[in-house]
């Protein structure tokens, strides 16, 4: 079933066909068909007709609590249509979290929307069998106005039917939508599952001995030749999801809009289809290609509707979900808001905002106790901005930071193997010299000599590895307070300990000394050089 568009009475019928208890297939889907490859994550949702729907949870993690999101720049450097595909600067935020303090997350469709799940909801009624292969095509050739529909109407019955199965974002519950262009550009491009590096290139990575092929179903005739594929056909990306590139074209909520130097204009267009299709070259196709739709077509006067352009789902939820949480962002706004001052010293800015903030009271007129108020309101958001960036920064210096504390424990390591070898030497050569076997005598002087320019060459630069290091301890303490840095230190934790228990153990000691430097205003490098090589001591007796 493949409406090109819906009218009124069409659509109430869907709806409420849709939201009625619908007559049972006979056979359960096979979990093949609506999830061929099945990975440790997924989030199936239950549909009409025994059918189901898998998600997979995209992380927004950020240091700034219930304000907090993620900032990205979408779009491609250098790109020969700048208007359409050039850079900017966005934000992502999701709206769930395992619970108060921890990241934030949404959820998007692992796969495009196959025909059968789309069936299962619009169609009047369920069919005696359980759909095949082949049904599971991403669904095409419908309008994007339909698909919101879909969106709309499976919410409806899972409120109705599966109420336990819509996730709660706070105290509300989840609904279905399709994906804003800033969602599907996150997700398309891997999220925090890649490095800042690799989610700039065009493509999503592909591992070594792999080929794009393999993940991009594009018009080469080493690909889908312009033959759309099942869904979960090729590898997923970085995140889990498939055919976020290639295949068919995705529609996004967000409306179409030029780019204009880093922004998006202010006029409002047609639809956006992401992805590019079956058809389309793989040199044409990257992250960051968007084009604009007519939402409806003027000849057929009907819902524009195109047989290579689908779409996949996102939960998501509320942006205010409850007054605790609408507390916790005007907090969180102020927090942004407010400078970092280590020394205890009133910044001039803040000197500036309460001269403003005198006059404004002490103003005869409302008008000029707007245009006041607009004065410091453009000093926070200045300071907000610069805090951001603040932030990045220090997050940039913290990983640093743990990067030569974790070159510096190498050395040790290194060293304290050529220490513990030194006495092997001392027994062959007993052994040679009682055996008057000068060659070998010759042999273990040169050894040891060898071994002992080595010990002197890691000696020296774990001593430059460590003054980098204070250097960067004394940086951060001076300029940046406390809480600051343990908030940005809390958050990179999780990414930092993915690099391994080493990388973890730096960043704990660096911890330390950043409260050492506080509290007696230097940096002790004998102390610092201590207690990294006791880090690598550590390590050793555990090996």
């Amino acid at each position: 079933m493949r409406p090109s568009s819906v009218s009124a009475i069409a659509l109430a019928a869907l709806l409420l066909a849709a939201t009625a208890p619908a007559a049972m297939a006979q056979e359960e889907w096979k979990p093949d068909y609506y999830n061929p490859d099945p990975a440790e994550g997924d989030v199936i949702l239950p549909m009409p007709c025994m059918g189901a729907m898998v998600f997979r949870r995209i992380e927004t993690p950020s240091a700034d609590g219930a304000i907090g999101d993620v900032p990205v720049i979408l779009g491609q450097e250098n790109d020969l249509q700048p208007y359409l595909n050039g850079l900017r600067r966005s934000f992502v935020s999701g709206p769930f979290s395992d619970g108060a303090g921890t990241a934030r997350y949404f959820y998007m469709a692992k796969y495009e929307l196959a025909q059968a799940q789309y069936d299962a909801v619009m169609a009047p009624s369920c069919p005696e069998k359980a759909p095949r292969r082949k049904e599971f095509l991403p669904a095409t050739g419908i309008g994007k106005q339909s698909f919101d529909d879909f969106a709309r109407a499976y919410t409806v019955w899972l409120m109705q039917n599966e109420p336990g199965a819509l996730p709660k974002a706070d105290e509300t519950t989840a609904f279905l939508r399709l994906p804003t262009e800033e969602e599907w550009e996150f997700a398309a491009r891997g999220g925090v599952a890649v490095d800042e590096a690799t989610f700039r290139a065009p493509l999503p990575p592909v591992p070594d001995g792999g080929n794009a092929s393999e993940y991009i179903a594009h018009g080469g005739t080493d690909s889908a030749g312009g033959k759309i594929q099942v869904i979960g056909t090729l590898q997923p990306n970085p995140l889990g999801l498939h055919d976020m590139l290639g295949n068919a074209a995705e529609f996004v909520e967000t409306p179409f809009a030029v780019i204009r130097h880093g922004r998006l204009h202010g006029q409002a267009g047609g639809l956006i289809k992401r992805g590019g299709d079956a058809r389309t070259p793989l040199t044409e196709i990257s992250s960051a290609t968007r084009f604009e739709v007519a939402p409806y077509d003027t000849n057929a006067r009907t819902e524009t509707n195109d047989r290579y352009t689908g779409t996949r789902l996102v939960l998501s939820g509320l942006a205010i979900r409850s007054q605790e949480q609408a507390d916790e962002l005007a907090k969180g706004l102020d927090a942004l808001s407010r400078n970092d001052t280590p020394g205890g010293e009133t910044p001039p800015d803040e000197e500036v905002i309460a001269i403003v903030e005198g006059l404004a009271a002490e103003a005869v007129t409302e008008d000029a106790r707007r245009k006041l108020a607009l004065v410091t309101d453009t000093i926070r958001r200045a300071r907000a901005d610069n805090n951001a960036q603040r932030d990045r920064s220090i997050r940039l210096i913290l990983e640093s930071g743990t990067l030569v504390c974790n070159q510096a424990v190498q050395r040790y390591l290194n060293a304290l193997a050529i220490v513990n070898l030194l006495p092997s030497y001392d027994d062959i050569e007993a052994e040679a010299r009682a055996a008057g076997d000068e060659a070998t005598l010759a042999d273990v002087a040169a050894a040891r000599e060898e071994a002992m320019d080595s010990l002197r060459q890691l000696e020296a630069q774990a001593k430059s590895e460590v003054a980098e290091y204070a250097n960067i301890v004394e940086g951060l303490a001076a300029e940046f307070s406390d809480d600051v840095l343990k908030r940005q230190s809390d958050f990179i934790r999780a990414k930092v300990e993915e690099r391994g228990s080493r990388r973890a153990n730096c960043l704990g000691i660096l911890g330390t000394h950043l409260a050492a430097r506080q509290a007696t205003g230097f940096v002790d490098a004998e102390l610092v050089e201590l207690d990294l090589q006791g880090l690598a001591r550590n390590e050793a007796e555990q090996n």
